[in-house]
């Protein structure tokens, strides 16, 4: 049995100081009686009536008093600590932390206001009810009752009492082990919005009544207002964080200055730029990044900005790397201004444009290897021409003099003179890309060893060569010749570079190139390429004359025509390739060469030798405006037997071919002509007859003037040509068949 004394002490302990404040006053009034009573025993006096019905009614009236004042005490206790409760989960409502966090404290204060051992708290989450945390168990209440129905728990709060002895379901028996007698959920609603449930489970029977039940609704509204701000809350640090990564990682940098000029903000695509950490942009004068020409300018543009309010629009800056890498940018500049309308800072925009300027410089440079290949074709053109007259009358003498005559060697110096311009008017036309190609599959590694194998004849001892070629098929489409004489040229070149000898190294390769690439080269498409590669140890390029080394003419040798690499950019872009350079002065130079892969096998073919001259007896009409060209042809083709007339330009041929086309076979043809050119000469004569055989004269090659023509033409001749040439030529077309069409006239 419990100490009456002790149960005395705890039940003091247990009130309020307002309550024990009471029990001292009803003590006092008790005292009062007592001693009432005893001094009436003392003295002698008898009982009254009157005196007993006075004590009964002070007593009555003390104990009355302090039995309802208790009671209300109690219950504004009651009240206090619910306010109390309401206000704890207020506070972590509005601190907009953790939302575990909120949920479990808020779950700690209900079960402790409530006297509830237990507690649930579960969120909807699409159309499942997910718990979140509970208190005194680590049992899943909605597995337990087997029901996660939403409507049953999300529309009103449910009261389920059963006693321990009882078997109606109402409570599962895990919890009734557990000396669970009821349990109390209230859906978690605010603003029409339903976002879970609070569920609490005690052992007392009678402890909870449907007025704790309201209580309980209120919690359950402050938590709902805890998550709904929480879910809020996450929305807004979504929005900041996509702000964030738009501004850190946004296309273009941007910064911000005040008005002494220094940074004081900027975004991460700007220190990529730069090539500096935050940390070494922010508090730096805005025109200290850039070069130092610029520094006065843009010193004076900003202080001429602050003081106008004006901005800026698409200037042009310069800044440089830690590396020294120039980096091109269009700044655009506006103002940050506060209430009263004030300047505070200015927000700068810089745009890397980098790629657009080198785009720009390809496309210059493009451009003026493209007007200085229109003027060397001119050039090689109107040469062809003379030597066309000297090779010609050359061929005429050599078949006209014995070897045993004094004048047969001059005829052979005059005929290697010749070629040797024909070649170089053919190095010209290469580099205008005025020149017949070949279209077939190469082997590129077989040109690589063919070149080193007749390269290697003129190489000094103390230059060493070094192979590493690709093990796949490198094969491309084109001209083995061209390509060959591309790398011959560049071979020569590197062994120029390296005097005092070095090593050369060839390697080739199949390679993918993006449009990152492609697209500061004019035509030329991404996709899978053959790339050649020629190293050097020699003394390299300097960088101010990097951008010249393709120009025709352009040479840094004492001797030489300077047309190498200009025939190495002719044959690349004749391939639909690009061709790079990396060199550095005193470390050797790297040209890269691109030329488009093809798959296939490669086909050898071999060139049958001429043996003899074919001749012939059909009548020629040579139009030409270089009467020299004209008498040489005449003078070739009348020494094979043919009969020829001539004609200096193109009006004058047609009259003659109207007057005498019956007894004309052919028509040898030049392109450019006074009066009629060649093209309208073409055309005019096949009205009068389309079946008439011409074939087309040409400085340049067929390669430039096929789709002119597209394929009317019967057969193409470059000039300079000798007598064997022009006979094979003449001949395949004379017999040569072709459908007969009614004549004109």
């Amino acid at each position: 049995m419990q100490n009456p004394l002790t149960t005395a002490r705890s039940f003091l302990n247990d009130l309020g100081p307002v309550e024990q404040a009471q029990v001292v006053a009803s003590t006092a009034v008790v005292v009062m009686m007592v001693t009432i009573v005893a001094t009436l025993v003392v003295t002698g006096q008898g009982w009254r009536p009157v005196d007993f019905f006075t004590i009964l009614t002070v007593g009555l009236i003390g104990f009355t008093s302090v039995y309802f004042s208790l009671r209300h005490n109690r219950q504004l206790d009651t009240q206090r600590r619910q306010l109390l409760a309401l206000n704890t989960i207020a506070d972590a409502v509005n601190q907009l932390g953790d939302i575990n966090k909120v949920l479990n404290t808020s779950l700690e204060k209900v079960t402790e206001l409530l006297g509830c051992r237990l507690g649930w708290i579960y969120i909807l989450e699409g159309n499942k009810l997910v718990l979140k945390c509970s208190r005194g168990t680590t049992h899943d209440f909605l597995r337990m009752v087997e029901s996660r129905n939403l409507t049953t728990w999300l529309h009103q709060p449910k009261v389920m009492r059963e006693k321990l002895s009882t078997r109606t379901g109402l409570i599962p028996d895990r919890l009734k082990k557990e000396g669970v007698q009821y349990w109390v959920s209230v859906p978690l609603a605010a603003k029409d919005t339903v976002a879970g449930v609070l569920i609490v489970a005690g052992n007392d029977y009678g402890m909870l009544n449907y007025a704790e039940a309201d209580l309980m609704e209120s919690f359950g509204k402050q938590i709902s207002v805890a998550l709904n701000n929480a879910r809020l809350f996450d929305l807004l640090r979504d929005s900041e964080q996509q702000y964030h990564d738009l501004f850190e990682n946004a296309p273009d940098s941007y910064l911000t200055i005040d008005r002494n000029h220094v940074v004081v903000a900027c975004n991460m695509t700007m220190t990529a730029m730069v090539g500096l950490p935050k940390e070494e942009i922010i508090g730096r004068p805005f025109e200290v990044l850039f070069t130092e020409e610029q520094v006065p300018f843009l010193q004076q543009t900003i202080e001429d900005m602050f003081e106008t309010g004006e901005g800026l629009s698409d200037v042009e800056g310069q800044i440089m790397t830690p590396e020294q890498d120039p980096v091109f940018v269009n700044l655009n500049v506006s103002f940050a201004k506060d209430d009263d309308g004030t300047i505070v800072n200015a927000r700068v925009i810089a745009r890397d444009i980098t790629q657009k300027k080198k785009m720009e410089q390809t496309l210059l440079h493009a451009q003026k290897i493209d007007s200085i290949g229109q003027l060397a074709g001119g050039v090689a053109h109107d040469f062809n021409n003379i030597l066309a007259s000297v090779l010609g009358a050359a061929s005429i003498m050599r078949r006209r003099l014995t070897e045993e005559s004094n004048l047969y060697k001059y005829v052979q110096i005059i005929e290697v003179a010749a070629r040797r311009g024909s070649s170089l008017t053919r190095q010209l036309l290469t580099f205008a890309r005025k020149t017949e190609t070949s279209d077939e599959l190469v082997d590129v590694n077989s040109v690589v060893r063919e070149t080193i194998l007749m390269f290697e004849r003129s190489v000094p001892k103390n230059i060493t060569i070094a192979t590493n070629l690709s093990e796949q098929p490198a094969t491309v489409r084109g001209d083995s010749g061209q390509i060959q004489q591309a790398l011959l040229n560049l071979f020569l070149n590197a062994k120029d570079a390296m005097p005092d000898g070095g090593s050369l190294t060839i390697q080739s390769s199949i390679v993918m190139v993006d449009a990152r690439v492609t697209d500061t080269f004019a035509a030329v498409k991404p996709g899978t390429f053959v790339r050649m590669q020629v190293s050097d140890t020699g003394i390299g390029i300097d960088t101010s004359i990097k951008t010249r080394v393709f120009e025709p003419f352009f040479t840094t040798k004492n001797a030489g025509t300077g047309l190498g690499l200009s025939v190495l950019y002719g044959v690349v872009q004749n391939h639909g390739g690009f061709v790079e350079v990396e060199s550095e002065p005193g470390r050797g130079t790297t040209f890269s060469i691109h030329v488009p892969h093809s798959s296939g096998g490669v086909r050898a073919v071999n060139e049958e030798r001429r043996q003899t001259v074919p001749r012939g007896y059909e009548n020629i009409l040579i139009i030409d405006d270089e009467m020299s060209v004209c008498e040489i042809a005449r003078d070739m083709l009348s020494e094979l037997g043919y009969t020829v007339m001539q004609a200096s330009d193109g009006k004058a041929g047609v009259d003659l071919y109207k007057n005498r086309r019956g007894s004309i076979d052919l028509v040898l043809l030049d392109l450019n002509m006074p009066l009629m050119g060649g093209k309208e000469t073409f055309e005019q004569l096949r009205i009068i007859n389309p079946n008439l055989k011409i074939i087309i004269l040409t400085g340049y090659g067929e390669h430039a003037i096929r789709d002119r023509f597209k394929g009317e033409a019967d057969s193409f001749l470059q000039k300079p040509f000798q007598l064997e040439d022009l006979a094979v030529k003449i001949r395949q077309v004379l017999d040569s068949r072709k459908p007969v069409t009614k004549l004109v006239g």
